[in-house]
């Protein structure tokens, strides 16, 4: 009976090696079930991060998108502005033409103002007409009133940086 006891004790041992296999075997899966709970946490919370910034950066996109849209209506805007502007600046070089033209045609029509050969008044100084000077600064015109008077009808005029000297009857100024 040797040997039944010997067979006895190998498929006991055996039995019990293999019930050690299947609880080891159980504890395994067990801790890897464990293990991909835990990494699923982690996708998950990278998936709110992930979600987050996604949002973010489409919130990026489109303030570009505005900001570019913006820029270029306020682009195509200038360039209407300047387009205006050239077109009334043409139009008031034109009048102010027109202008100076009728201005010489009443002048050389005039038999009281003496005129060149080409139409422009003999008095004219620096480009200006004696009736344009309304426009010179305000202290030009101090400085003719009040330093450059001669006589009643007659004032003093620089006439250029040759510091030459003139006199005029406050009709031509």
């Amino acid at each position: 009976m040797d040997t039944i006891w010997w067979l006895v004790i190998a498929v006991v041992v055996l039995a019990l090696l293999a019930l050690l296999l299947m609880q080891m075997r159980k504890r395994s899966e067990e801790s890897r079930r464990q293990q991909a709970s835990e990494v699923r946490e982690e996708a998950q919370e990278h998936s709110q991060v992930l979600h987050e910034r996604e949002a973010h950066a489409s919130q990026a996109d489109a303030a570009a998108r505005q900001a570019r849209a913006d820029a270029e209506l306020k682009l195509a805007e200038a360039e209407k502005l300047e387009n205006e502007r050239a077109r009334r600046g043409t139009a008031a070089a034109e009048t102010r033409s027109e202008l100076d033209e009728k201005m010489r045609r009443a002048d050389e029509l005039d038999p009281d103002v003496d005129t060149s050969a080409d139409g422009y008044r003999a008095d004219e100084r620096d480009g200006l007409r004696a009736d344009d000077r309304d426009g010179l600064r305000a202290d030009d015109d101090a400085r003719l009133r009040d330093s450059d008077r001669v006589g009643d009808d007659t004032r003093r005029l620089d006439d250029g940086d040759d510091g030459d000297l003139t006199r005029r009857s406050r009709r031509d100024i």
